[in-house]
């Protein structure tokens, strides 16, 4: 009797939308994630919500640009030897850099330029849906000329 009753909601169509609403708002666990470029405007403001609910000090990562200390022979420090607030600012930037990979599609991901940390990841993602923006402009001017040569 359980099982015809969840049988009853749990369609293949129910768990598609439901996984669908999951990726697109995220959940207590894990980020919305952004599957299309064009999709960022609205995502970009659902996952600065979640990230700041969630991981308030990993945010300043996307906000200032998160350099590893060096030593007096321009090496990188390493993590046992770090302070403790440099610990805890390296732990953030990891943190935000591992959000970021979850939250986008990596078909996306893959197309940035980016050198590795948030910040760099974040600004490339808004250099990214600027560019598309711009993309979808040429292309609705080139719709608007075929339409007039088609018109005339």
């Amino acid at each position: 009797m359980e099982e015809e009753f969840y049988n009853a909601f749990a369609t293949p169509t129910t768990i598609a939308q439901h996984t669908m609403l999951e990726n697109e708002m995220g959940t207590m666990q894990k980020p919305p994630k952004l599957m299309n470029i064009e999709e960022y405007k609205g995502w970009e403001e659902r996952f600065e919500n979640w990230v700041q609910a969630n991981y308030l000090d990993a945010w300043e990562c996307v906000e200032t640009k998160y350099v590893r200390p060096m030593n007096d022979d321009e090496e990188i420090i390493a993590i046992k030897d770090l302070s403790a607030e440099e610990k805890k600012k390296y732990k953030d930037e990891k943190i935000m850099t591992s959000l970021l990979h979850q939250a986008v599609k990596e078909d996306i991901l893959v197309l940035l330029q980016h050198n590795g940390t948030a910040y760099s990841i974040w600004k490339a993602l808004k250099s990214k849906f600027v560019g598309s923006k711009e993309m979808i402009k040429n292309k609705k001017s080139l719709l608007k000329k075929d339409l007039i040569y088609f018109v005339v």
